[in-house]
């Protein structure tokens, strides 16, 4: 008979700790952004990107809160979509240790992306920004904020709001105004 100890082994528990992590901050994630949602009756408005220093206004003021609630709900489903993804990779039961190892480390990476962007909009918020929206890759960082008018300090507030969180160069970070 094998001891308990020799079955389960610190990977495997490092690896459904990690799990649990992600479900954890994808369900923290879901319930936060869920208080920001709304009856959603218009589709939101495509917003083209613009880079750090410029400013792109859209001006429908109509649809500003629908498109922050679409734009939560679409990144709500993205990033539930990809942490099932891992999630079905890990349980799959024919991956090599290495691999394991692997999709723990995406599902670590994921976490730490949901967790840096939730921080990022709650700040930009505190600064008087009436709504934001952080998306972060591996290169860039792309920040939507709801404000009547965007100027350099603020702009400069923003990055500095951003590079406190997550490293980017300026080249990768994209700020989008929405009013």
């Amino acid at each position: 008979m094998k001891r308990l100890n020799l079955i389960i082994g610190k990977k495997q528990l490092a690896i459904a700790g990690l799990t649990v992590l992600l479900g954890a901050a994808v369900t923290v994630n879901y319930f936060v952004n869920s208080s920001a949602k709304q009856d959603i009756t218009e589709p939101a408005k495509e917003v083209s990107s613009t880079n750090y220093g410029e400013a792109e206004l859209v001006s429908d003021t109509s649809s500003t809160d629908s498109y922050f609630a679409q734009a939560r709900l679409d990144k709500q489903a993205s990033r539930d979509e990809a942490a099932e993804v891992l999630a079905s990779m890990y349980q799959g039961g024919d991956l090599t240790t290495d691999e394991l190892g692997m999709v723990a480390n995406d599902a670590l990476q994921l976490s730490s992306l949901i967790e840096s962007e939730n921080t990022i909009e709650s700040l930009l918020k505190a600064q008087g920004f009436e709504d934001a929206l952080c998306y972060l890759s591996d290169n860039s960082a792309n920040i939507i904020v709801k404000t009547e008018g965007l100027d350099a300090v603020q702009a400069a507030k923003i990055k500095s709001t951003l590079l406190s969180e997550y490293e980017v160069s300026s080249d990768g970070i994209t700020i989008v105004e929405i009013n």
